[in-house]
């Protein structure tokens, strides 16, 4: 009888055993998918690790939050690289993933907007005041980002093609398929004016100009005026879900929030203003 008693305990310590085993192993498992990763563009990443810290504090779950120039982005997932959420500073690049079958156009949603505006060296030399005077003789050279592969050279574009200005000022054009270098261009007063984003990166970037050789503290540029919006397509900042994401469900839940009355907040307060459209 003791035998059988000191059997049945034995057997029993050992179900016990490998229940606690399997809990420990489940919640090891839980944690590795409770994971994901964005792919940011580097102008973006003041407001982006504050929703990091916001998100991660509501789920628990970890989000590694990876920087490059939107073009780079697209490039490193064109090679093979998945992450679970893609951020774009506009349409054109959501745009080019979508169709090239990367990420879901279903999971695609616009969480925020980039006011266009014309930006000068420091003392704004050529005397630029509006969109118009870039047609003038004193201005010589305008910067801007290459507009096949950059949203904001896109919007840039279409800006000075509506107010009849782009054969007249096409000859003057100093482009650069890097955003972040097209800006550079007019902090550096390499070029007499340029069409760039208000925020983006001055605002919700500014380190990553300090990382090409921008004082920014010493405000080496000056912005001018916003570009009439009539003039371009409503500037969309996307989030969307990669086809072959690791954690949709979680992936789709940081897109979400996003959206949320907190985080919009959050995000203009840090340099990306809300899309008032109510056609996300």
């Amino acid at each position: 009888m003791k035998a059988h008693s000191s059997q049945i305990r034995r057997w029993y310590c050992i179900a016990v055993v490998l229940l606690f085993a399997h809990v420990l192993v489940s919640e090891s498992a839980k944690a590795v998918r409770e994971s994901i990763e964005v792919f940011v563009p580097c102008g973006m990443s003041i407001p982006f690790y504050a929703v990091k810290a916001e998100f991660e504090k509501r789920t628990g779950c970890n989000v590694k939050l990876v920087f490059d120039n939107a073009v780079v982005l697209l490039r490193r997932i064109r090679k093979g690289e998945r992450p679970d959420v893609l951020i774009t500073p506009g349409e054109l690049e959501m745009n080019q993933m979508v169709k090239e079958g990367y990420v879901d156009g279903r999971s695609v949603r616009t969480f925020g907007t980039f006011r266009l505006v014309l930006v000068a060296p420091r003392g704004n030399r050529a005397n630029v005041t509006k969109l118009e005077d870039l047609a003038k003789r004193q201005v010589k050279t305008i910067g801007i980002a290459d507009w096949e592969l950059n949203s904001v050279g896109y919007y840039a574009k279409c800006a000075l093609e509506r107010a009849g200005l782009w054969e007249k000022v096409k000859g003057k054009l100093v482009k650069h398929w890097h955003a972040l270098k097209a800006a550079e261009f007019v902090c550096k007063g390499r070029v007499d004016i340029g069409i760039y984003y208000a925020t983006c990166p001055f605002e919700s970037g500014p380190e990553k100009l300090e990382e090409v050789g921008v004082q920014v503290q010493q405000r080496p540029y000056q912005i001018i005026s916003q570009i009439p919006t009539h003039l371009h397509p409503p500037v969309r900042v996307q989030a969307g879900m990669l086809r072959e994401a690791k954690n949709k469900k979680m992936a789709m839940r940081f897109i979400s929030f996003l959206l949320e009355p907190h985080s919009q907040k959050l995000l203009s307060m840090k340099g990306i203003p809300n899309y008032k459209d109510e056609r996300r």
